[in-house]
């Protein structure tokens, strides 16, 4: 765990470093969702999300989000979840400029916490997922200053009740453009 997580910040640092030029706030967005872990274990989430800079060209950007979310294990027992991440998406724009599609990936990291009645006590992990953005989609509103989303990633933990396919729609503020 600790080489995947240490890779996966090196990976960051390189990135981040090289866009060095490109960081300004570009929108916040809010996201809530649905985690499918197995057919009968959902998870419900929220996420706060900016795209915070552009990497080597104006449409692959960084982005940053916090999330929290709750829902059960895969045994039944009732979780909630904080966390956070980084990633990297490309914008493929629509010719009329106000919709993109993008796709990408990054690195998150949760702290998850149950409740284990048998002791009687909270038990607190935190754990380290790979995210595939697989599709996502932007379409710009009113003169380009509000967009909405909609959002497929496949989420890849180190345990199995840490893996999901995720879903969200979401409303955000455009703040400047790259």
């Amino acid at each position: 765990m600790r080489v995947f997580a240490g890779v996966g910040l090196l990976v960051l640092i390189f990135f981040t470093t090289s866009a060095q030029a490109g960081f300004k706030l570009y929108n916040l967005a809010t996201k809530v969702g649905l985690d499918v872990v197995q057919a009968n274990d959902t998870r419900h989430f929220f996420v706060l999300q900016a795209d915070i800079a552009t990497v080597f060209s104006p449409n692959l950007r960084l982005e940053v989000g916090a999330e929290t979310g709750s829902g059960s294990d895969l045994d039944g027992t009732e979780i909630q979840a904080r966390g956070g991440g980084a990633f990297l998406k490309y914008l493929w724009p629509h010719k009329s400029g106000t919709a993109y599609a993008y796709m990408g990936g990054g690195l998150g990291v949760n702290r998850v916490r149950r409740e284990r009645l048998i002791i009687n006590e909270f038990q607190n992990e935190y754990q380290v997922a790979l995210h595939f953005i697989m599709v996502g989609m932007e379409k710009q509103l009113l003169d380009r200053r509000m967009e909405i989303l909609f959002e497929v990633r496949w989420v890849i933990g180190e345990e199995e009740d840490a893996s999901a396919l995720r879903t969200a729609v979401g409303i955000g503020f455009n703040i400047g453009k790259p």
